[in-house]
């Protein structure tokens, strides 16, 4: 993959050594999958991982057939050129029911920006509203969450996007 540590699967293990969490979930909503990731913690139980990614897109990894050792992986293949239309759906029906079934005391987001559609290095067509959408989501499951910042590529881009993940963690309009 693109990155030498995987700093969700480090967040992981660490707030299993917390008190009062026993279960952590890691949506990774970056346009790579994080094969390194999964690789780690598929063999724990108490961590579910879960990836939307452009397939066919580098490492190559991350098919819809992987569950991990103990049915703790959930990987959502998405063609390139995927809009909300297509990710909407992905989440309701695939993402979000996964992640309540394993019922996480934290929820960790790999969020990477770029599949944005003015990313140069994908070919996704997401608007930074759209991961306005996946942050509700994500708060209706649970609000002990964490957000570690992944890839994104176009800078005006990456900060429209991150700026409607932060509005809909606060519950505003707009960031000034």
């Amino acid at each position: 993959g693109f990155c030498i540590f995987s700093n969700a699967a480090i967040t992981a293990f660490y707030a299993l050594d917390q008190p009062n969490v026993n279960r952590v979930a890691i949506l990774d909503w970056d346009v790579h999958h994080g094969n390194g990731t999964q690789a780690i913690v598929e063999l724990n139980p108490n961590i579910a991982y879960c990836s939307l990614h452009e397939s066919p897109q580098y490492p190559g990894t991350g098919a819809a057939n992987e569950r991990g050792f103990h049915n703790n992986v959930l990987n959502v293949p998405m063609r390139s050129g995927s809009t909300i239309t297509d990710y909407q759906p992905a989440f309701e029906q695939a993402i979000m029911p996964f992640l309540a079934n394993f019922q996480p005391d934290l929820l960790i987001v790999s969020a990477g920006y770029d599949a944005n559609q003015d990313d140069p290095l994908a070919g996704m067509c997401l608007q930074p509203d759209d991961y306005h959408f996946f942050t509700q989501q994500c708060l209706r499951l649970t609000q002990n969450i964490v957000f570690g910042l992944e890839g994104g590529y176009d800078l005006e881009a990456l900060s429209q996007s991150v700026a409607a993940t932060i509005q809909a963690c606060l519950n505003i309009d707009s960031i000034r």
